[in-house]
């Protein structure tokens, strides 16, 4: 009997040991998933960083400023939520339909142009129990709980089935970026846009995802343009693939490196010097309308439309511009071709640009 017994046991043993539950079951090297960001970010892998009274981190930091758009990770259900206005607020969970799970921490929860702590970080509609859609707008990044100290980002969290949970950052690496939310996108109001003959064309970009701003309801319309943003706007006006190298070697670590590389493999740029892109240096009106001739294949115009770009390396694309109504100069028969361009001027140019190639 006792060998018997033994017997059980050890058989016992050996199928416990084979057993897999979904917690323990291998990870993929990819969960599929949309990047839970729209806008400018920052992240590194900060999984398992030590934290205050003993804890590690559980998640990945994605540093991003104040209602840059938060998107659901997956199709899924919204679980548990902090929504007390207030008060407790603001982050939420997702149960993914296939089981998994992400959580969204540190949402906003200021009322807009403060840091008072009364405002709402949750998209329209978004509350527990109802189910939401992959990239659909859940929300926008804030400063809520503990990040009050440490400023705005997003806390993400992944959970396998089971509850286990993952460290997100080879994920987010694989995960497909939106240029907007499905289906539609949030569009913050912009204080600083008010009165400008651009402000329909502000609109109109921020609209499309072109544009969030440039700063917390901010669109610095006197601002320049630099080489690095020119990028930014034509990768989300055209919705550029990833590129799969880096040609530059003055882009590195660059905020805008990936857009930058998007427009090179695109053939819209081949930089400012041998192996140089100068992403920090102001975009010129005739630097400016080469970008958009080759990024929107303006064809050639037949006629000459300013008196001021004769000997212009831009002269072609500055007429194609104004063959296709995307400029009408800076003044009468001029087109300021050294001038830099500004962010509402931006705006109009590829407003004008999209509705071009649009059609009516």
């Amino acid at each position: 009997m006792q060998n018997r017994g033994m017997a059980i046991a050890l058989t016992m043993v050996i199928l416990v040991a084979g057993m897999v539950t979904p917690a323990d079951a291998a990870e993929p090297d990819n969960y599929e998933m949309y990047f839970p960001l729209i806008g400018e970010h920052n992240y590194t892998d900060t999984w398992g960083a030590p934290r205050s009274g003993g804890r590690t981190h559980e998640g990945i930091d994605i540093l991003a400023d104040k209602m840059v758009p938060v998107v659901a990770a997956a199709d899924g259900t919204v679980g548990w939520m902090h929504d007390e206005q207030g008060g407790n607020c603001c982050a939420m969970a997702l149960n993914h339909d296939d089981g998994w799970a992400s959580w969204y921490i540190h949402l906003n929860n200021d009322t807009p142009g403060t840091d008072d702590g009364l405002g709402w970080g949750f998209a329209d509609g978004i509350q527990s129990g109802v189910h939401v859609v992959a990239g659909q707008l859940i929300g926008w990044v804030g400063d809520s709980g503990n990040a009050e100290w440490t400023g705005s980002h997003l806390h993400f969290e992944l959970h396998q089935p089971g509850g286990a949970k993952t460290n997100p950052y080879p994920h987010l690496q694989a995960a497909q970026h939106l240029i907007e939310p499905v289906p539609g996108v949030f569009v913050p109001p912009f204080r600083d846009d008010e009165g400008s003959m651009h402000e329909p064309a502000i609109i109109d970009i921020a609209e499309r995802g072109i544009t969030y701003g440039c700063a917390e309801y901010l669109y610095c319309p006197q601002d320049p343009v630099t080489r690095g943003q020119m990028a930014a706007f034509l990768e989300r006006a055209l919705g550029l693939p990833p590129a799969t190298s880096a040609p530059f070697s003055d882009t590195e670590g660059h905020t805008f490196a990936s857009s930058i590389n998007a427009i090179a493999e695109a053939g819209i740029t081949t930089g400012c010097a041998e192996g140089l892109y100068c992403p920090e240096e102001l975009v010129s009106r005739e630097q400016m309308a080469s970008f958009l001739a080759r990024a929107f294949e303006l064809a050639p115009a037949d006629s000459d439309f300013f008196t001021d770009d004769e000997g212009s390396t831009h002269e072609a694309a500055i007429n194609a511009l104004a063959a296709t109504g995307v400029t009408t100069g800076c003044t009468a028969g001029l087109y300021c071709p050294r001038e830099s361009v500004t962010r509402a001027q931006m705006a109009s140019f590829i407003s004008r640009a999209l509705s071009y190639v649009e059609g009516p």
